[in-house]
């Protein structure tokens, strides 16, 4: 739970976003600032909050939403609400991904979700999901001329891809491809042994077939990697190198750059976490207690792609879709661009 310090100014539009994930619930709470220059972050923020419900477990392969997951998302949007009224915020925006969209009675969530909170539950599609995720991450890097960049969002239900530079976006997918999925279908979340990754390649190069011909035609140097996983593999190669991180103090609030993660480190770790065992996991440094289980898979979806194009920089962003919807409401156009 992150919170900036804040003096309340009635008059200042507040926005809060819930992104409702396969395994994440996440809120943000911030205030649209008046007279902002150009290329500076243009809200304020207020609140944030990440709960593990895992609302896709035992039912993402089935495409169910199972009683007890239903319960649990719903306990964790009483929470958010809490904290939506606490920061006296009116404009909620509650947006669902992978699980939900796969769901066939993901009615029973949304409808549950409006009659006890009055919040409407916008279940976006694969290619908005992808849109959204682009427009919060671009936020946080810009290439230079020349250099293709593949952003890379690893979800528990599905892996949203695009390829583009500082002029276009080449292509984007969403692959039913995540971490959560993965779990179901390949069953390790222990111990998970050298040739782990061997086992998972056959099915990841099927599945991402059509991104793997558009990687040996496009050729990214960039991998710019989207929040999530993408959080824990910095903050575990940022401990391994022991290098502090300086802060630039400022008194214009910049979009947050996209922090470089060492492309060697980033396999050495991998190396660690498939060999370890799930308690070596948990108690490695920068490993949050819910991702321990499920990073392996991760990791094995970021050595495919670096085994098939040839990268040479790596970067996490922290932004995702609730920056890409915010952005969207800054801009003046509607949130979400489409869903359902």
């Amino acid at each position: 739970m992150k919170v900036e310090s804040h003096i309340f100014d009635g008059t200042l539009r507040r926005v809060a976003v819930i992104d409702c994930g396969t395994n994440t619930f996440n809120l943000r709470i911030v205030e649209f600032l008046r007279d902002v220059d150009p290329g500076f972050r243009p809200w304020k923020k207020l609140f944030s909050l990440r709960l593990p419900v895992r609302i896709g477990k035992g039912g993402i392969g089935k495409g169910i939403i199972k009683p007890d997951r239903i319960a649990k998302g719903l306990d964790a949007i009483g929470i958010m609400k809490e904290a939506i009224h606490n920061y006296v915020t009116e404009e909620v925006y509650v947006i669902a991904t992978s699980a939900l969209r796969d769901a066939s009675n993901s009615s029973d969530f949304t409808n549950e979700v409006f009659n006890r909170y009055g919040y409407k539950v916008m279940i976006i599609s694969g290619s908005t999901e992808a849109e959204l995720i682009h427009e919060g991450s671009a936020l946080t890097y810009t290439p230079d001329d020349g250099t293709n960049v593949l952003t890379l969002d690893i979800g528990g239900g599905s892996t949203e891809c695009v390829l583009w530079n500082n002029k276009d976006i080449i292509w984007t997918r969403s692959f039913d491809i995540g971490v959560a999925r993965l779990k179901e279908l390949f069953k390790m979340s222990g111990h998970f042994g050298e040739d782990a990754y061997e086992k998972m390649a056959p099915y990841l190069d099927d599945m991402f077939d059509p991104l793997l011909t558009v990687l040996k035609n496009v050729k990214p140097s960039v991998l710019l990697g989207s929040s999530g996983s993408f959080d824990t593999f910095y903050y575990l190669t940022k401990a391994e190198s022991n290098t502090p991180t300086k802060k630039i103090k400022s008194k214009k609030r910049s979009f947050d750059k996209a922090d470089a993660i060492d492309i060697d480190r980033f396999h050495d770790v991998s190396k660690l976490i498939v060999n370890n065992s799930l308690s070596d996991r948990l108690n490695m440094v920068g490993m949050p207690p819910d991702r321990a289980d499920l990073i392996p898979y991760a990791a094995a979806i970021v050595l495919w792609v670096d085994r098939n194009t040839e990268l040479k920089y790596f970067y996490r962003s922290k932004y995702a879709i609730r920056e890409g919807v915010l952005y969207r409401i800054f801009k003046g156009t509607p949130a979400v661009p489409s869903y359902m």
